[in-house]
């Protein structure tokens, strides 16, 4: 045994070994291997070796001690755990021998965790499940969890839908007393729309896809001697809905209505969104209504608003108006052939002044993905944006630039903003632009009109650099966001955008109309805390992230009857790997891998393009792919250049399982 002073000089020891290192603390990020690293509050990255790894989870902050190995890269040793996150994670139910495990599909957590028996409830292996971390295995590297739902068997129909629902926690019912509180509405529509002025003389009429049940805005316009005034009228379930209520707290916490392939998580009960408050022809229903005075050449020159009640005279469709527009008189109500002709004269007007004043998203088709009776892909639909869409679009973007800017001299409201180029990213942004526009190279980017004139400039160019030059910029660009506090949207060339178009559907546009109403009758403006702007947009960002993973999931079993097929795509995405490419058929993500080390490619990161001897490979350029393997259950899709660059770029063995940001991006 030691005596005492042998235990003190230990201990001295290892107080000095302590004070010599060097201590930091971060975010452990996982692999696809057993291995991990740890973020470094100061973006430095430590190495995690797999024994490390099997103590944290994906996402823990952690206390650690570094050391400097050869080349300066750091290796990491846990010191401390000081939180972690992950408490509910989905996966499989495996069993090996007498062992039962989750096989989760976290991000970064290759590893199962351990099922108790008691633990596992009625779930078995083999089915998909939902589970609640009960043991952290930070002390001694063993982890356990406890079944809480089970999703789902591997051949249910719909077990993607399913599963994607569980792993993104997105809300799929109603609480008793948010349905009992949608219950009571419908009786109280009369009331209130009988004291309402009736404006449904102005011929109002709604236009969306012709299986919208839940339509939320009805168009009208009348002209006038120097153009034309827009009446946009938006359903108002805000008059019946006060805040705080058990319907409109369900309704915040889902943020949106979540459209996954082929399904609808509504922000409201079905009863709500598709019969008392959506603008049903023949029906009188609440509204607020906008009118917009348009100039012939399509400056926004006036704006106001009232809460009224409307009765829209026509369900129209898409289709219906599109054929109008191209000749067919057959195809609307007679009634409707001079409003439409002006409101596609009027969408034009605006169009061509957006394209010259602000900026104009790029014009992509969609893609409508047709399901089976087992909800998965059995086709996919190109489409191309008709014209009565684009009708729709500008009398929308008309409503939401204008509640904007008056949202903005309020002084509250939920805005829509963009605030241009990632902090991150500015250094590549500046060195970019000396070999290009370098008089922009050192301007404040993050100014409206300068950023406006850049892009514009860039767009003016005919030359091929400039051109590669915008695509690279618009991937160093911010996601939009929302904000209670007004700012620019550079995004679209706007000093100010706030939706007030979609409130059945979204929160946001919700709380815009309460504010609306509290200004106009000179009440307290209602306000959006931090906190709640916040879980706002997480909740808004959690749906997005829902349907790119179930879309993926289908994608992937679509492609698997395909291997071996050849189909053009568009460059997405370039990196030292290789390149990404969207098939213009499907709209489906993949990636082409770069490893050919007899003839191999230069990167040129600060353009995003890779060459070859007189091959280059850039954003935006079309190219032919084979689709060379497809991993479903990583949810990885690989292609295979065809062509020329073919020849010289083999393979890897599994290429659907190696790909650095594969199909994913």
């Amino acid at each position: 045994m030691l005596n005492a002073d042998a235990l003190k000089q230990l201990s001295q020891l290892k107080t000095d070994i302590r004070s010599t290192k060097e201590f930091a603390e971060g975010r452990v990020r996982g692999s696809s291997g057993k291995f991990g690293f740890v973020v470094l509050d100061d973006g430095r990255e430590a190495f995690l070796p797999p024994a490390e790894m099997d103590r944290v989870f994906p996402g823990d902050r952690v206390r650690i001690s570094l050391t400097e190995e050869d080349k300066g890269k750091l290796s990491a040793e846990l010191d401390q755990l000081i939180e972690s996150d992950l408490k509910y994670l989905v996966g499989q139910y495996v069993q090996r021998g007498q062992g039962h495990f989750i096989q989760p599909s976290e991000h970064g957590l290759s590893r199962w965790i351990f099922l108790p028996p008691r633990a596992r409830g009625k779930a078995q292996p083999g089915e998909f499940i939902a589970c609640s971390i009960t043991r952290h295995p930070f002390k001694d590297g063993k982890s356990q969890a406890k079944v809480e739902s089970v999703i789902g068997k591997p051949d249910m129909a719909g077990i993607e839908h399913a599963f994607t629902v569980a792993q993104h926690r997105l809300p799929n019912a109603f609480g008793k007393a948010a349905l009992e509180q949608a219950d009571a509405i419908p009786a109280q529509l009369e009331s209130l729309v009988a004291e309402r002025k009736d404006l449904s003389a102005q011929g109002f009429v709604t236009i969306d896809a012709e299986s919208t049940r839940d339509m939320d805005d009805a168009l009208a316009v009348t002209q006038s001697e120097n153009g034309w005034t827009l009446h946009i009228a938006v359903a108002d379930p805000s008059s019946l809905i006060e805040a705080d209520s058990p319907l409109d707290k369900e309704a915040r916490a889902r943020a949106n209505s979540v459209y996954l392939a082929g399904e609808t998580l509504p922000m409201l009960p079905a009863n709500l969104c598709e019969n008392s408050f959506s603008l049903v022809a023949g029906e009188l229903r609440p509204v607020l209504v906008l009118h917009i005075d348009v100039d012939k050449d399509g400056a926004l020159q006036g704006f106001d608003y009232e809460f009224a009640a409307i009765r829209s005279q026509h369900k129209l469709s898409y289709v219906q108006v599109a054929q109008f527009i191209e000749g067919d008189d057959s195809a609307v109500p007679a009634d409707q052939h001079e409003p439409l002709r002006q409101l596609n004269a009027l969408s034009k007007a605006r169009a061509t002044y957006r394209a010259g004043h602000s900026l104009v998203m790029e014009d992509r088709p969609d893609y409508e993905l047709i399901l089976n009776e087992q909800r998965k892909i059995e086709r996919i639909e190109k489409q191309q944006r008709t014209a009565a869409q684009r009708m729709v679009e500008e009398a929308m973007l008309a409503a939401n630039i204008c509640a904007g800017e008056k949202l903005a001299d309020i002084g509250a409201g939920c805005f829509s903003v963009h605030l241009g180029f990632r902090d991150e990213r500015m250094a590549e942004v500046r060195a970019l632009l000396k070999e290009t526009l370098p008089e922009y190279a050192e301007q404040d980017l993050h100014q409206l009109d300068i950023y406006l004139k850049l892009v514009k400039e860039l767009e003016a160019h005919a030359d091929a650099e400039m051109h590669n030059a915008l695509a690279v910029l618009k991937r160093m660009l911010r996601p939009g966001e929302l904000s209670n506090k007004a700012a620019p949207h550079l995004g679209l060339g706007l000093g100010h955008y706030a939706t007030v178009t979609s409130p059945i559907r979204k929160f946001n546009d919700l709380h815009n109309h309460r504010v609306l109403r509290a200004a106009k009758q000179g009440d307290k403006t209602p306000a959006l805390g931090d906190e709640q702007g916040e879980a706002l947009q997480q909740s808004v960002s959690t749906g997005r992230q829902a349907d790119r993973a179930l879309q993926q999931w289908l994608y992937c079993q679509f492609l698997e009857g395909k291997v071996g097929e050849t189909f053009t795509g568009t460059i997405t995405l370039v990196n030292g790997a290789g390149i990404g490419v969207r098939l213009d058929d499907f709209g489906i993500n993949g990636f082409a891998r770069f490893n050919s080390k007899k003839n191999p490619f230069d990167f040129d990161g600060k353009r995003l393009r890779i060459t070859r001897g007189d091959e280059t490979f850039q954003l935006e350029q079309q190219v032919q792919v084979k689709v060379a393997a497809v991993d479903t259950e990583k949810r990885r899709i690989a292609f295979d250049l065809v062509g020329e660059a073919a020849s010289e770029k083999p393979g890897s063995q599994n290429p659907a399982a190696e790909g650095p940001d594969s199909p994913k991006a």
